[in-house]
Formats: structure tokens, C-alpha cells, sequence
């Protein structure tokens, strides 16, 4: 097995380590914007969600 030592001068490792911490961060930075602005919206993508915010017929009106 190798060491770390020779998998970090691995240039094309390096490279795919790099852009999948880009696209890890970018999805996480992405579903928070969605959820925040779904909540402040009262935007659900289904009734569970919506019944949680709305109580009695404010629920089916969300």
C-alpha cells in the first residue's frame, strides 16, 4: 500500500481531491440557500413539510 507521502505528489490525485472539495462545498452551500429560502417563502416541495409550518387551515392554505 502507499505511503500518503507519494499520494499527495500524485498531481492528478491532488487535482480530483481538490475539485471534489469544490463540488462537496458548492452542494452544501446550495441546500442551505434552498432551505432557507423555502422556509422564508413557504415553499414546500411536500404536504409533510407544509403541514409542520401551518396550523389547521393555515396548513392548507400553504
Amino acid at each position: 500500500m502507499a505511503n500518503l507521502t507519494q499520494l499527495m505528489e500524485n498531481e492528478v490525485l491532488m487535482t480530483f481531491a481538490f475539485y471534489t472539495i469544490i463540488v462537496f462545498s458548492k452542494m452544501m452551500f446550495v441546500s442551505s440557500v434552498t432551505a432557507i429560502s423555502r422556509m422564508t417563502r413557504k415553499v414546500f416541495a411536500n404536504p409533510e413539510d407544509c403541514s409542520s409550518f401551518g396550523k389547521g387551515e393555515n396548513a392548507k392554505k400553504i
